[in-house]
């Protein structure tokens, strides 16, 4: 089947932000990508257009129904890359999730502003077994193009829940029993390696890549990662990783099997 005249308007649609909000709707390019849709959310997948190339590429496992067949040239009118795999996908924006908060620890993002940065966190967030992220007001759209070609569709695995301000955010992870909040510091505050309680029903949030976290609400604490080097800061997803591996290093050390 071919791509309709609704369905391409719809995903030209989907590359600015006004269009995902208008429509609910997202799109996700690659093959890795469209398979982690697959995989997590496939209720959520509307239709896959590919071109001859791409469907080989993805090697099967294609909903036929879901399948819209594109020349290249067509293809490369809708794709937001340059060198495509021929492989691109529309699906529903899952709903914001509400209700009992899943996990040891919520990861927050406070008005991060880099795509790239916010894909390679739900990333690693995943993998390494965390299972919400929050944002404030003014973080950039998780499901954006770049977003999820960096996160390789991983934001589809987690929970999102947007507020408007930090101290709201602050406030609603209190009620639901997360009482321990850090701000990620590259300057000073507890080493993130030894502060005992830094995922015991706790938030942990980055900051925007320039400012970091200008509105600290009252009661939080500040949690840096050591750098021996002496460098000014570590990118906002390097330092998500580093807080992110540290979790894993500890289920390790606490002799859970993973």
């Amino acid at each position: 089947m071919k791509l309709t005249h609704r369905e391409i308007s719809e995903l030209r649609a989907l590359a600015t932000r006004g269009g995902r909000r208008r429509l609910d709707l997202c799109r996700c390019e690659g093959v890795r990508a469209v398979r982690e849709v697959l995989n997590r959310a496939p209720e959520a997948l509307r239709l896959v257009a590919v071109t001859e190339r791409g469907e080989a590429a993805f090697g099967g496992g294609l909903p036929e129904e879901k399948v819209r067949r594109c020349a290249e040239a067509e293809f490369a009118s809708l794709a937001a890359t340059v060198n495509t795999q021929g492989v691109l996908a529309l699906a529903e924006v899952p709903p914001e999730r509400s209700g009992a908060v899943e996990g040891e620890f919520i990861l927050a993002l406070d008005r991060l502003s880099d795509p790239g940065n916010c894909g390679a966190i739900a990333r690693t967030c995943f993998a390494a077994g965390g299972r919400e992220i929050w944002r404030t007001a003014g973080s950039v759209d998780p499901w954006c193009d770049k977003a999820l070609r960096a996160g390789l569709s991983a934001q589809f695995a987690l929970g999102w829940r947007s507020f408007p301000s930090l101290a709201e955010l602050k406030s609603e992870a209190a009620r639901a029993g997360y009482g321990n909040f850090f701000v990620a510091d590259p300057h000073e505050g507890e080493n993130c390696f030894t502060t005992a309680d830094l995922y015991r029903r706790s938030v942990i949030v980055i900051g925007n890549e320039a400012q970091g976290v200008v509105d600290v609400p009252p009661g939080s604490r500040r949690v840096r990662i050591p750098m021996p080097g002496d460098f000014e800061s570590l990118n906002a997803a390097q330092a998500a990783t580093v807080l992110l591996v540290e979790f894993v290093r500890r289920r390790c050390a606490a002799g859970e099997n993973l």
